[in-house]
């Protein structure tokens, strides 16, 4: 099952937080997520609203710039399910799952060329 869809943003490190107001406000939301990534010289945020959510990735654009292709990040129940499907129906495959600070993901190239990470959540 998806859980929910973002949108991704990406801004230098300094506009995190004027990202993350900005989206609040807008949406009418509320920030459901904020995390270091260390590995990646990232720091990440996220705003829900019933409407649209944004995951904010905050970084100097030497390290923004891997991340750029994809454009949507999916939550989803589990990542194995989604992963039958998606190879069933033609994706390609680019990155295995990973382990990440806030869960597991993977990303796919859906048939018509859009870049997707799928990820699962576990609780901090």
């Amino acid at each position: 099952m998806i859980l929910e869809t973002f949108t991704r943003v990406f801004v230098n490190s300094d506009q995190l937080d004027q990202t993350l107001n900005f989206y609040t406000k807008l949406l009418d939301g509320e920030v459901t997520l904020r995390f270091a990534y260390p590995d990646k010289g990232l720091v990440l945020g996220a705003v829900s609203s019933p409407h649209l959510s944004v995951l904010v990735i905050a970084g100097q654009e030497e390290n923004l710039a891997p991340f750029r292709a994809t454009h949507l990040t999916i939550k989803v129940d589990q990542l194995e399910h989604h992963i039958g499907v998606l190879t069933a129906a033609g994706s390609e495959i680019l990155e295995p799952i990973q382990d990440t600070p806030t869960g597991r993901k993977t990303r796919f190239r859906h048939p018509d060329g859009l870049v997707v990470e799928y990820m699962d959540f576990r609780s901090q």
